[in-house]
């Protein structure tokens, strides 16, 4: 229910203990991304559509109490399950793409330890449930969530092998068919008023069934077989480790606001922050936009020159922001208007949330260009730095904040102070990043940009609230005048913005 953590790269030195597998030859590769980016694109879309049509549905039926429970036991446990990751996806990315068989020297031990990670993180889950006097509902929720947990981890390891070797046709029909068990078992669960154990039997049921297909077809594309070779493991977990930290400790921070808010206020609070936090969230759509396109175009910039690489990512911020900052201002603006229509009447509180949340995401984007540049650069361990820093300040935030928010501005108090939390999180986490990297991926001309832009939010602002009366309509008057606005003074340089978009769809499709 929460926003998608930055995408994270794979380590830049992997190990040299195995020889290299041969690349396709260049055409066929092109060919293969461009199958492949349509393929997954595909299914995205879909499943992307599928699930937001039911997050958006539930906390309208399920009611905030209902619904926050339900928020608390997803967040909780991913909070939780983090540390079965292990680094493993952004290892398998970098080192089978090149050496499939190189999978099965380490797929084994990783399974055994994240099955004996998996019970000690549900009985420590446990004993929290039970020494904070949770009801007995809710600890059978959390145990069906951390069930589930094991399998998401397990689906996200078994397919990046699969992309990895580029066999994505079967898996992206797969994601689209377990999407749709999931949905449907949710929306049986409403048609018979069953209990919120429903929602999370219907999780389990599409998890669960993906990871047994996945493993198939990882099986049969690469040949992959159940070993437990613990040399492999062991160099393949010190090569992931930095990567494993930075992605427990954005992860943590990502859901803590749920926890903390659900022991601190109850689960009222926890639904109406967690139905600001799913529309807010649209603000990320353009996400998999870094991870699938811009991340290759750095690379290949980072590799010639970093003057290369600072050129790249001070127009990929300015094509970013171009996005980010009207979809966030839209958001921000019609916060009311939105939680009324999508959630209903009791839903009211969740409107300040919405607004800060709204308004953070665009840090967040700015934090995902810098972070990439980090890995680009080689200096992992300094992203690692940054997010253990930011999950510090996230937690002393957090337990500062909601309990003051709480007091200070009543109903949807704390989701408000969860939010300004996270924001201040970001604040804290971007200006690291920016530090970082260095002056040169950021220059006067961004500024510039981003100052016009700004300007032409606050010109929206004074409108929007001399409108107020025209509802829904105020809102396409708002996003008009601000297109105007920030096209007449150059904070948006349509032609280059394209430029920058098409070579980077150039480059994706030609990467073998």
């Amino acid at each position: 229910m929460t926003a998608p953590a930055p995408p994270r790269e794979s380590p830049r030195d992997p190990p040299a203990e195995s020889p290299r597998e041969p690349h396709h030859d260049a055409p066929n590769a092109t060919l293969l991304a461009i199958r492949n980016a349509l393929k997954l694109g595909t299914s995205l879309v879909f499943t992307w559509g599928i699930a937001l049509a039911i997050r958006l549905l539930l906390p309208r039926y399920l009611g905030p109490v209902r619904f926050g429970t339900l928020n608390f036991a997803d967040g909780f446990t991913t909070a939780f399950f983090i540390v079965l990751n292990l680094g493993a996806d952004q290892y398998i990315r970098k080192e089978v793409a090149v050496r499939p068989s190189h999978a099965t020297e380490f797929f084994g031990g990783v399974a055994v330890i994240r099955v004996a990670l998996a019970l000690v993180v549900m009985t420590a889950m446990a004993i929290v449930l039970g020494v904070t006097g949770r009801e007995p509902e809710m600890q059978w929720l959390v145990l069906l969530y951390g069930l589930t947990q094991f399998f998401v981890t397990s689906n996200a390891t078994l397919s990046a092998l699969l992309h990895a070797k580029g066999r994505v046709g079967a898996m992206s029909v797969l994601a689209v068919a377990t999407k749709v068990i999931w949905a449907g078992g949710v929306l049986v669960a409403m048609a018979t008023g069953a209990g919120l154990w429903a929602y999370a039997v219907s999780y389990l049921a599409s998890e669960s069934v993906e990871t047994f297909v996945l493993y198939g077809l990882a099986r049969s594309h690469l040949g992959l077989r159940f070993r437990v070779a613990w040399t492999s493991t062991k160099v393949m977990l010190l090569a992931s480790l930095p990567y494993y930290l930075i992605l427990f400790a954005q992860t943590a921070y990502a859901k803590l606001d749920v926890s903390l808010l659900e022991f601190m206020a109850g689960s009222e609070e926890v639904g109406w922050y967690g139905a600001a936090q799913t529309v807010a969230g649209l603000t990320l759509l353009i996400t998999p936009l870094i991870g699938w396109v811009l991340m290759p175009m750095f690379a290949r910039a980072a590799a010639r020159s970093r003057a290369e690489l600072d050129e790249q990512l001070r127009r990929s911020l300015e094509l970013i922001l171009v996005i980010a900052i009207p979809a966030s201002l839209v958001i921000n603006l019609g916060a009311e208007l939105w939680t009324r229509i999508i959630f209903g009447p009791a839903f009211a509180p969740a409107a300040p949330a919405l607004r800060i949340l709204a308004t953070m995401f665009v840090l967040m984007y700015v934090s995902i260009i810098y972070a990439q540049a980090l890995i680009m650069l080689g200096r992992a361990w300094t992203l690692t730095v940054i997010s253990v820093v930011g999950l510090v300040a996230n937690v002393a935030l957090n337990l500062t904040l909601i309990p003051f928010s709480l007091r200070a501005f009543g109903p949807g108090g704390g989701g408000t102070g969860g939010a300004l939390a996270i924001f201040g999180t970001e604040i804290v986490v971007a200006t690291c990043l920016i530090g970082s990297v260095g002056r040169g991926a950021f220059d006067r001309r961004n500024v510039v940009a981003i100052g016009k832009s700004l300007a032409a939010c606050v010109v929206v602002t004074l409108l929007d609230r001399r409108l107020a009366a025209w509802g829904i309509l105020r809102i396409v008057a708002d996003a008009s005048l601000y297109a105007v606005l920030v096209l007449a003074t150059g904070a948006v340089r349509l032609r280059e913005m394209i430029g920058v978009l098409k070579e980077a769809l150039r480059r994706r499709a030609a990467r073998s």
